[in-house]
């Protein structure tokens, strides 16, 4: 049986992130037959569908996407091979996709990694964990910086902060000025919360749902900005990890004192890309600031 080729999952890699033949003919720099013929190639080896045509637009069938994500995958381990046999002694070219769930907990790591490797072309994402989590996991990001209760054995991980849970709201409520709350507290109280594919959520309601307390959601969000504007606006109570939003002029922030609510902040790869030499670089920048500011923290 004939194995697929770089060329064809190079191919089928770049038409399922463009969508359109002609988009992946221009990414990959060679004519858009080539592009087809790749692909076609490819799916006969296929036992499942893997593209949905309609019209010039091309997605990835439901059956298949698994699949994309270990094409993605093992072409990220190709470049790392190209990079190496290239350059042995710098990173002095490539790029490093890195996702975080509360960009102020990652902002000093992401500050000292750009000082440090100027030359490497960095994007972000930010979104909620569960997002993010997912993206990893299909090849999307490299890396990314994400709040969960415990360790996902899928990854190769590195804590960064354990941090209490933080509730914030418009300066002046008679509720934050205790200085101090317990999940309680909130019972039937407007809540401003994240979508449900954020950790901090996930953790905050299943704590409620033990405790038969009822969090009242009037509001969903996916940015910290609009959750911010909303609880500031006195729309209802918005949640944090500790740290993540500071008290200002406008909002009140006060963390919940219960030991169980508590989460992880944790910096993720696939465990088959950890030793890459950029992500290499950006978890031993990591484990460096840890050192300095709270002492070292083990490899989850």
């Amino acid at each position: 049986m004939p194995s697929v080729t770089l060329a064809q999952m190079r191919a089928v890699e770049a038409l399922a992130r463009t969508g359109k033949f002609s988009r992946a003919a221009e990414d990959l720099g060679i004519s858009q037959p080539s592009v087809s013929t790749q692909v076609q190639s490819f799916e006969e080896l296929c036992r499942t569908r893997v593209f949905i045509r309609d019209g010039h637009n091309v997605t990835v069938a439901p059956s298949a996407i698994d699949l994309i994500a270990k094409i993605k995958i093992t072409l990220k381990c190709v470049q790392e091979v190209d990079r190496a046999i290239a350059d042995t002694t710098s990173l002095n070219k490539g790029t490093i996709s890195i996702g975080f769930s509360a960009h102020r907990l990652l902002m000093p790591i992401l500050t000292a990694f750009v000082r440090q490797f100027p030359s490497l072309r960095l994007t972000t994402r930010g979104g909620p964990s569960l997002e993010l989590t997912d993206a990893v996991a299909r090849g999307e990001l490299d890396v990314a910086a994400v709040s969960q209760v415990a360790p996902d054995g899928r990854f190769s991980s590195l804590r960064l902060h354990q941090s209490r849970v933080a509730i914030y709201g418009r300066k002046g409520d008679p509720l934050l000025g205790r200085g101090k709350l317990t999940l309680a507290d909130l019972d039937g109280r407007d809540m401003v919360l994240w979508n449900k594919a954020s950790g901090t959520r996930t953790l905050l309601e299943d704590a409620a749902n033990r405790q038969g307390i009822q969090l009242k959601p009037v509001m969903e969000v996916a940015t910290l900005d609009v959750a911010y504007a909303a609880a500031a606006a006195g729309i209802g109570l918005a949640i944090s990890i500790e740290g993540e939003v500071s008290p200002d002029d406008h909002i009140d922030v006060v963390p919940l004192v219960e030991p169980e609510l508590q989460i992880g902040h944790y910096l993720i790869t696939l465990p088959e890309c950890r030793d890459h030499a950029a992500i290499q670089a950006f978890f031993d920048i990591a484990k460096d600031h840890l050192a300095e500011a709270e002492g070292d923290l083990p490899y989850a």
